[in-house]
């Protein structure tokens, strides 16, 4: 199976696809995979793509001697989406910086379209995307104390309740942000206005 094949076999896997840099803060996620691997040594931190930092967070990785840490360079999207589907969350995580709270990011949507539960560390638009879809739950963000914590809350949850989530993320992306939908409201919208 593709889990097995990339080493995935028997682990909780939280996948972050998107760019490492500096906008990203990726160093809490390092921090926080420090922090539960010795009550949770079946999570696994799997980051998918490229950027500045990206090396140095694999020599803090390292460095700290993290085994729960994988780093996976940049796929094709069809590639991607089998990394998301072969995980058991999605992380989305910024720099704890009030510009980004007026932004989604948009590997959520990804996630959401995999029915995966979702560990929002941003602030702001992308907070209420996750309490109002039910899709998952906020970390405050460069909070690694916070984000180990909520991993802890999702473990605890029940197969079933975790699959509502992944459910609820989905439909709700699909009624609020599939883009036939958005193109749809876009026309009905110019009509009214009488562009």
């Amino acid at each position: 199976s593709f889990r097995q094949d990339h080493g995935l076999e028997g682990k909780k896997v939280i996948v972050y696809v998107g760019a490492h840099g500096v906008a990203n803060n990726l160093i809490q996620a390092i921090e926080t995979a420090e922090l539960i691997k010795d009550d949770h040594p079946e999570v696994l931190f799997l980051f998918i793509g490229d950027g500045m930092q990206k090396e140095m967070l694999i020599e803090e990785s390292s460095k700290r001697g993290l085994s729960n840490v994988m780093f996976v360079g940049l796929v094709p999207k069809s590639e991607v989406f089998k990394y998301i589907s072969a995980s058991d969350f999605g992380t989305s995580i910024l720099k704890k910086v009030d510009t980004f709270k007026t932004i989604y990011s948009n590997k959520t949507f990804d996630y959401m379209s995999c029915r995966k539960p979702i560990l929002m560390a941003i602030d702001g638009v992308s907070r209420k995307l996750i309490v109002d879809s039910g899709s998952g739950v906020f970390v405050e963000p460069e909070n690694p104390g916070d984000f180990a914590a909520k991993i802890r809350q999702l473990l605890q949850r029940t197969p079933e309740e975790l699959e509502v989530m992944g459910t609820s993320g989905y439909n709700y992306a699909k009624q609020h942000f599939d883009r036939q939908q958005l193109a749809a409201h876009y026309i009905t919208h110019l009509q009214r206005v009488g562009a």
